[in-house]
């Protein structure tokens, strides 16, 4: 955690009261990182993975698993946008110093997991509903992107894939 949150105790308390804040613009607007603001979360609502990242392991095997899960949400949101993908991850493997997602149509692309410094299994209130998301924090302590579990017709989170996002924050955190 930074020094900026250490200094800041109120924030902690301001996101114990408002845990539904977009994380990016709590950061930006607190002059924190946004692994500050999560980890400044209230402490049920958050599951880091236990993993030093010196490899790319636990980002492989995060990915790896996403990709069995059906339809999701892929945010990127950076200071000029916000970018979201709703369907399924496609599998990846690692070449030339990226993990690749090897999708035709939808999401494709490559992504430098060796930045990964961080995984977070988070689960909060989000819009008056119940979110759950995996971000994955780059080593400058900004958000590389989030996973967001999948909803159906009615806006509720999808039962199996919220099981399986369980079960993967219990194995690796």
């Amino acid at each position: 955690m930074s020094d900026t949150l250490t200094a800041a105790p109120d924030l902690r308390a301001r996101l114990a009261a408002e845990p539904g804040v977009v994380i990016e613009s709590f950061a930006a607007d607190n002059g924190v990182t946004c692994r500050d603001v999560v980890e400044a979360m209230p402490a049920a609502m958050i599951r880091f993975v236990k993993d030093d990242f010196s490899s790319t392991a636990a980002f492989v095997a995060v990915m790896g698993e996403v990709a069995t899960w059906g339809d999701v949400t892929f945010i990127v949101h950076t200071e000029d946008g916000i970018f979201e993908f709703g369907g399924p991850i496609p599998p990846g493997s690692e070449a030339r110093n990226y993990y690749n997602l090897s999708g035709a149509k939808g999401l494709h692309g490559h992504l430098r997991a060796e930045r990964c410094a961080g995984i977070c299994f988070m689960e909060r209130p989000f819009f008056g509903r119940l979110s759950a998301s995996i971000l994955l924090f780059n080593r400058d302590g900004g958000i590389m992107f989030k996973i967001f579990v999948g909803r159906d017709d009615k806006r509720e989170l999808l039962p199996d894939q919220l099981a399986a996002f369980r079960k993967l924050a219990d194995r690796l955190c």
